[in-house]
């Protein structure tokens, strides 16, 4: 009787955990796991935000809306018809000079003068009809990424500026510009020591609104501190 008791009491210490205890475990597990689920999700929110704040800075999305940048950009242009008054005067100051050196060494080899006259008159042809061609092939446009110039006679030359590259503007009128009511905008862009680019033969309100449209996208494709 003895034994069977002695039996009967030890067998209680022999089993392993009941299903109460078991139960609870589970219970706890559960609780961490959808504790910690709320903290993972605003993890996840908050590195997708850094990344698209990121993106955003490197990338320098500060582009004008669609609809404004339209204000800003140009058609195609053509330079003020004064301008080939410009250009011939220059060039007529320029055949003159040559065609008294031309004449004076026909003359020292003992040509006849009226070499001269015929130097005279084919060189001035030849530089009124280079004004005509240079005046019709002088393209300029805003665009939307950068400033398009096209020009060129003889060497067609097309230029693409981009805003980016642009560090000042300035306008300038010497005095045979103002004595014909024109301007010249002069581009300067980083790394040059001089003007990069000049845009003659626009009319002194026409530069400054053309002045203000390339500062606008320039500012606009570099930052605050473009202009």
């Amino acid at each position: 009787m003895s034994d069977g008791g002695d039996e009967r009491a030890r067998a209680p210490e022999a089993t392993g955990p009941g299903p109460e205890t078991e139960t609870k475990s589970a219970v706890v597990r559960r609780s961490k796991s959808v504790d910690r689920s709320p903290d993972t999700r605003e993890t996840a929110e908050f590195g997708e935000r850094v990344s698209r704040a990121t993106a955003a800075i490197r990338d320098r999305e500060r582009r004008l809306d669609p609809e404004k940048l339209v204000e800003y950009t140009t058609d195609r242009r053509d330079l003020d018809p004064k301008v080939r008054v410009r250009w011939g005067i220059t060039m007529s100051v320029g055949v003159a000079v040559l065609t008294v050196v031309l004449t004076g060494l026909i003359s020292a080899a003992g040509g006849p003068a009226v070499l001269g006259v015929l130097v005279l008159a084919m060189l001035f042809g030849l530089g009124a009809g280079l004004v005509v061609l240079r005046y019709r092939v002088w393209i300029y446009q805003v665009r939307e990424d950068s400033l398009y110039l096209e020009r060129g006679v003889l060497v067609n030359r097309r230029t693409h500026v981009p805003y980016v590259r642009i560090q000042h503007l300035d306008t300038s009128r010497g005095p045979l510009e103002r004595w014909l009511g024109l301007s010249t905008l002069v581009v300067y862009t980083a790394g040059s020591r001089g003007a990069d680019i000049s845009i003659p033969g626009l009319e002194p309100a026409e530069a400054r609104d053309l002045q203000q449209r390339v500062k606008r996208l320039a500012i606009e494709a570099e930052g605050d501190d473009a202009l």
